[in-house]
């Protein structure tokens, strides 16, 4: 069975974004139960062709491997697209 497509809207700190995500930042910090910090990377991901999104705190993750375990095991997606795999890895080991 094919996966849902998820892309890569942006990385953003909490001070660069864009109020459209708040609410979905908002979500996960209460269910991750996580104060969300000034210098926090937080990359928005949407499920292609749909008005799903997906919050990652990019601080949590030692690797890509993780989050391909969260984007399958949630969203039922994967990261198809080299390029956003490479910045996700980027940020996780920058």
């Amino acid at each position: 069975m094919q996966k849902f497509i998820v892309e890569l809207v942006s990385v953003f700190t909490p001070r660069d974004l864009p109020e459209e995500y708040q609410q979905f930042v908002d979500f996960k910090a209460n269910i991750e139960n996580k104060e969300v910090k000034e210098t926090d990377k937080i990359a928005v991901l949407r499920v292609k062709d749909t008005t799903s999104y997906h919050i990652l705190f990019l601080d949590d993750y030692k690797s890509m491997d993780e989050i391909d375990k969260e984007v399958e095991e949630t969203l039922d997606g994967q990261i198809y697209n080299f390029n956003i795999r490479k910045i996700l890895e980027g940020h996780i080991n920058g």
